[in-house]
């Protein structure tokens, strides 16, 4: 069993609507209107939306025609993803100016173990402190939880989003975790929500009340993890040096794509895209997936896992053109494909030739 340090002192940020922000940090006329980053076209997606176009209810990864369905206002802008991670390596070094316990999460997430930094002052002030920096320097707004692990720190920075802080000290935790839904639990999809609601479970409460056998019977090797969670208790060390689960690419198309021919001419830039960012990272992965929408929004995937890593970008790119074969024939056209590789692994450099390919 597990023994809660409730003396660890962690700290989780997340920057509010991020991509959004940093488009009306920039755009003055964009402040106060509802804005998506993203496509505008007719297949095009909602990659994230300012708070003013959430009041409407759009949301990321929703179809850019959905979006527009629901807002009418909605003002699209593309995407600078190169201006995204200036700023996120800004508020990274506003992060190392407090502790060298960072695990970034994405671009503008990440946990911060403060247990060291914080002889002397407490968690909050230092969260209120990143807080304001981030803002002095970025002029955008941060949202923080602050906890005494990552998984309460995490659902801390949720409760008073955007531009808030939130406290869940080890004497709260176990209650607050008692009364929040399910779905509210990071980590639990829709999916694993929709399943857990059919075997009675619908609070923390009511997760804490099954067994750790009832839990593993039903949900496997993340049976532990949902045991202890709903008693507050998460051990996982805050790690500097995480190495991400998966990387990936996707497109879609302006067309439907009804040949296996054409599919594969389409789908080599996508391979080209994450062998690129495999070999600036210098890792490399087991597993390949394919996943395949259709015009009619149907999905599926195709994975095959290897016993090494593959070592070249010929490896990677034969692999997925054999689970890209397998979805032929089809009844439907095709309107997205992604790739992705998984069961990371840190692998050689690439020669310097290869890093040149920026994504």
């Amino acid at each position: 069993m597990p023994e809660q340090s409730p003396q660890r002192k962690i700290i989780h940020v997340d920057m509010d609507a991020f991509y959004a922000s940093v488009e009306q940090r920039d755009d003055p006329e964009l402040c106060g209107k509802p804005v998506a980053v993203g496509g505008a076209r007719a297949r095009g997606v909602v990659a994230a939306a300012s708070y003013e176009a959430r009041k409407f209810g759009v949301r990321s990864a929703m179809p850019s025609v959905t979006a527009m369905r629901k807002c009418p206002e909605l003002v699209f802008v593309k995407p600078r993803f190169d201006v995204y991670k200036q700023v996120s390596q800004q508020i990274r070094a506003i992060f190392a100016q407090f502790t060298p316990l960072v695990e970034p999460l994405s671009l503008d997430e990440a946990y911060l173990d403060v247990t060291e930094a914080a002889a002397g002052v407490t968690a909050t002030q230092i969260a209120q402190e990143i807080r304001a920096q981030i803002k002095a320097e970025t002029h955008l707004t941060a949202s923080a939880g602050v906890s005494y692990n990552k998984f309460l720190a995490k659902l801390a920075s949720d409760m008073r989003k955007p531009d808030g802080l939130f406290v869940i000290t080890p004497a709260m935790g176990p209650a607050f975790v008692e009364s929040l839904d399910v779905g509210r639990f990071h980590g639990i999809g829709p999916a694993t929500t929709a399943k857990m609601n059919r075997l009675g479970l619908y609070t923390g409460l009511d997760l804490r009340e099954r067994s750790l056998e009832f839990l593993c019977a039903h949900f496997s090797k993340a049976g532990p993890f949902y045991y202890w969670i709903a008693r507050g208790v998460d051990e996982r060390p805050v790690r500097p040096d995480r190495l991400r689960k998966s990387l990936g690419a996707e497109t879609t198309f302006a067309e439907d794509i009804f040949d296996l021919r054409t599919a594969a001419s389409a789908m080599a830039p996508i391979v080209d895209k994450v062998w690129t960012a495999c070999a600036r990272l210098g890792i490399r992965g087991r597993t390949v997936t394919v996943k395949v929408k259709y015009a009619d929004f149907r999905q599926i995937t195709r994975a095959r896992s290897r016993a090494e890593p593959l070592e070249t970008h010929d490896d990677v790119s034969r692999t997925a053109l054999e689970l890209l074969a397998s979805a032929f024939p089809g009844d439907n056209g095709i309107r997205l494909l992604g790739v992705s590789l998984s069961s990371l692994e840190a692998g050689r450099r690439a020669p310097e030739d290869q890093l040149r390919l920026e994504l």
